[in-house]
Formats: C-alpha cells, sequence, structure tokens
C-alpha cells in the first residue's frame, strides 16, 4: 500500500495517552505498535465508514503477511 508522510505535533498529554494505548493493544496485536500505527487506527477509526475500515484492515493483514514470509 502506497503511502504519504505527515509530520504531527501532539502535546505531552496526548503522547502520553498514545503510548498507554500502545501498551493496551499489545494483547490484541501480538506486537507493540509503533506510534505510527496507532495514529493510522485512530485516523481509520475516525475518518472512515464501517465498510472502508474492514477494506484498509485488509489490506494491511495482507501487506503484514507479505512482510512477515
Amino acid at each position: 500500500m502506497d503511502r504519504l508522510q505527515i509530520n504531527v505535533r501532539l502535546p505531552p498529554e496526548l503522547m502520553e495517552l498514545l503510548d498507554k494505548r500502545r501498551m493496551e493493544l499489545h494483547g490484541s496485536m501480538g506486537k507493540i505498535p509503533s506510534r505510527s500505527e496507532v495514529v493510522r487506527l485512530a485516523l481509520e477509526a475516525y475518518l472512515l465508514p464501517t465498510e472502508g475500515k474492514t477494506a484498509v484492515a485488509q489490506k494491511r493483514s495482507a501487506g503484514s503477511n507479505r512482510r512477515s514470509s
């Protein structure tokens, strides 16, 4: 999947919440996701309709399966 890079500046309070969420996701993802992964998940949840989220998740799963092979 092609990606474009953006620079996001967050206040310390949001960074703390972001890192806390990373630790919470560790159990369901099997790894500690990067900050970028958590930001992508949050943006998808906020911006995409339900069917779009499913398509993005499927593409991400296919991409991670290729990387781990």
